[in-house]
């Protein structure tokens, strides 16, 4: 039998399109006092305030002075440049990236208050409640699940982004009907491969079989020897989006936290 090599390699490719698209254009920049040296300790200490200890400077700076990133293991995903403005002395230009638009305003948000020692309201963005709400009492800050963002994953993973992204911080912009649209796309395209690949592994009935009565196969792919790709097949999207999704429960409810306490 021919493997399609070539819609494997397709496969591959939005995969991995459906996991950095979010961000490639991504980032929220803002002016610092001080040179990138001096600003090093201190922007390392607010972002480990932020991620509970689970931030560490990167060599691969990627031509900015300095970069700091998350921890593998992190289920909030942040990235920092700082850059020394060449034209001015003792400022520093700060980018911050994270999956998700919406995050990334937060967390701008949070550093140039942790490192300005200056208020920051409406740190939520235009689409989202005030923060003022929130701290005082208007509204009460509402944690996402994490059984029901997990359970919606298994069953179709858009479904999953929409629960984490409805009334969130952590989406803006575009993100989650990208999300949606990427994962209906991506399981469609799996369940496609995989039904065709378990079909081509069906056993079927010789003319001679046919004769001799013989019982035919039940037709089911879930039967064939191919069935086990094409589960596998659906499985990835879902695993894929229960990562995703326990790191936007996460990044959404310390999002909360921080606001109820009003970090930031």
């Amino acid at each position: 039998m021919k493997v399609n090599y070539k819609s494997i390699k397709y496969t591959a490719v939005f995969i991995s399109f459906l996991s950095i698209s979010s961000s490639v254009f991504a980032g929220e920049v803002f002016e610092l006092e001080g040179d990138p040296g001096e600003n090093d300790t201190r922007i390392i200490s607010a972002l480990n305030r932020l991620t509970y200890d689970r931030v560490v400077s990167d060599k691969n700076t990627k031509g900015f002075a300095y970069r700091y990133v998350t921890k593998w293991y992190s289920p909030l995903v942040l990235d920092v440049y700082v850059l020394g403005l060449a034209k001015r002395d003792k400022m520093s230009i700060i980018r911050v990236e994270s999956p998700k638009k919406g995050a990334e305003r937060v967390f701008r948000n949070f550093l140039m208050e942790e490192l300005t020692k200056k208020e920051i309201t409406g740190g939520f963005g235009a689409n989202s409640r005030n923060l003022d709400d929130y701290a005082d009492g208007k509204l009460e800050p509402y944690n996402k699940n994490y059984l029901y963002s997990g359970s919606l994953a298994l069953i179709q993973p858009a479904a999953s982004v929409y629960y984490n992204a409805n009334r969130s911080p952590v989406y803006g912009g575009s993100d989650r009907l990208k999300g949606m649209f990427g994962y209906i796309m991506l399981d469609l395209l799996l369940a496609g491969l995989g039904y065709y690949y378990a079909t081509t592994t069906m056993e079927k009935n010789s003319a001679l079989d046919n004769f001799m009565h013989k019982p035919s196969p039940s037709g089911n792919v879930l039967d064939s020897p191919g069935g086990g790709v094409f589960l596998g097949l659906l499985i990835i999207p879902r695993i894929y989006r229960l990562i995703g999704g326990m790191q936007d429960t996460y990044t959404h409810n310390r999002i909360m936290e921080i606001s109820a306490s009003k970090s930031f």
